[in-house]
């Protein structure tokens, strides 16, 4: 039998006490709220988080978790407001579901394990779920270690133990120039770039003396130093930027067989920073790198982006899984990979139009016009620049090409 959380003794005694009845203590999400005994003969632990998010599946969304997740999905896009929040929900409900699935216990089977508890909670719990908020005091574990917390700082430092000289010692000691709270206006910018580029100094003294291992950790730390520092700095006037393209340029440069480190560390490494670098630093950098991959590096970074793809979007971070999508029409437009093309065209769609600009224009180039109309129809489905794409494929068929969007 399911069991549900009762008053203490303690708390029961108290309460009659001069006959003053207590004031009921204010029940916390992360609560624990009912047990339930599992097919596999174990105890499932259930708080009230658990409980809220399986009464509003079962009671609106006919007990499917993935429709619910779906509606908050629509409040991190459109809500600005509540998209943290309805990211930190999406990762308890998430996890919530693989324990469900793990112990073999429906939606519909905890909501009618939970009795009474169904019928007094459904208000708060489609009050706390749909609508509130949730205090950082009542997060749950997957709240605060989210996909997107957990993923950046992957793409961040993540491989750093695996490099043949640690970026770790040089990102520290470059971090200690920089405070570490509070916030720098747009004047401060330009210490901060002359502090930033006496390190690119230091990189290039590093090459000319023929320690790339070494350069190669200096300048890796020192571009996660760059990105954290601009999440507390104004560079209204572009010179951490400008700085920082620099300092990509430069580590682009690098051969990484020069560097011992390991091709598969170094791609893994290089196409996650691409894709969480969220202020679209490296975008004129990387532009063309891909071209100089032979078959086999190209190979390997199309196959990885393609699983980064379906993880990021299992994740629910369909910005990133966009990003990583982008970066392969990248590879496979750079290294012309041909038949790849309709395909690869076909899954973005018209959610963005660079990209599809870009593989079009690739064929073009190669004199491959009926390679480009294949593009444009495959990518031709519903999204926010259908209208855009289609005005483009029509000057395509009337003989007309630019990728200028604005002929």
């Amino acid at each position: 039998m399911p069991g549900r959380r009762k008053q203490d003794s303690a708390s029961q005694s108290e309460a009659g006490k001069g006959g003053q009845p207590t004031k009921r203590p204010i029940t916390l999400g992360t609560d624990p709220a009912l047990t339930l005994p599992t097919p596999q003969g174990n105890t499932l632990q259930l708080s009230y988080w658990d409980l809220w998010f399986v009464l509003v599946a079962v009671k609106d969304f006919g007990g499917d978790l993935d429709r619910l997740a779906e509606r908050l999905g629509q409040k991190q896009r459109f809500q600005s407001f509540d998209r943290r929040s309805a990211e930190r929900k999406r990762s308890h409900l998430r996890d919530l579901q693989r324990r469900l699935d793990e112990a073999s216990v429906t939606p519909d089977q905890m909501a009618t394990a939970a009795g009474d508890l169904a019928r007094t909670e459904l208000r708060r719990a489609r009050s706390r779920v749909l609508e509130h908020s949730e205090r950082e005091r009542e997060w749950s574990v997957p709240m605060r270690e989210t996909p997107r917390k957990r993923r950046q700082q992957h793409a961040l430092r993540g491989y750093w133990g695996c490099f043949p000289v640690s970026p770790e010692p040089y990102a520290a000691k470059m971090r200690s120039q920089f405070k570490t709270t509070g916030f720098y206006g747009e004047r401060a910018s330009f210490g901060l770039e002359r502090t930033l580029d006496r390190y690119l100094d230091q990189t290039n003294k590093l090459l000319e003396a023929g320690h790339h291992a070494q350069a190669l950790a200096l300048l890796r730390g020192w571009m996660t130093v760059v990105i954290e520092l601009l999440g507390m700095a104004d560079d209204s006037f572009g010179c951490i930027g400008d700085s920082f393209q620099k300092g990509f340029a430069t580590y682009l440069k690098i051969p990484p067989e020069k560097t011992g480190i390991d091709e598969e560390v170094f791609f893994s490494d290089l196409l996650d920073f691409l894709i969480w670098e969220d202020y679209s630093l490296t975008d004129d950098g990387i532009e063309g790198y891909f071209r100089r991959l032979d078959a086999q590096q190209a190979d390997w970074c199309i196959e990885y982006l393609r699983r980064q793809v379906g993880e990021l979007h299992d994740d629910d971070l369909d910005y990133q899984s966009e990003e990583a999508l982008t970066l392969l029409g990248q590879v496979i437009g750079e290294k012309e990979r041909f038949d790849e093309f309709e395909d690869v065209a076909r899954q973005m769609g018209s959610r963005g139009w660079q990209r599809i600009i870009r593989l079009v224009d690739q064929a073009m180039k190669q004199q491959k016009k009926p390679l480009a109309m294949k593009v444009f129809e495959a990518a031709l489905t519903e999204g926010d620049h259908l209208d855009f794409l289609t005005k483009k494929f029509e000057k395509l068929k009337q003989g007309h090409w630019s990728p200028d969007p604005q002929k």
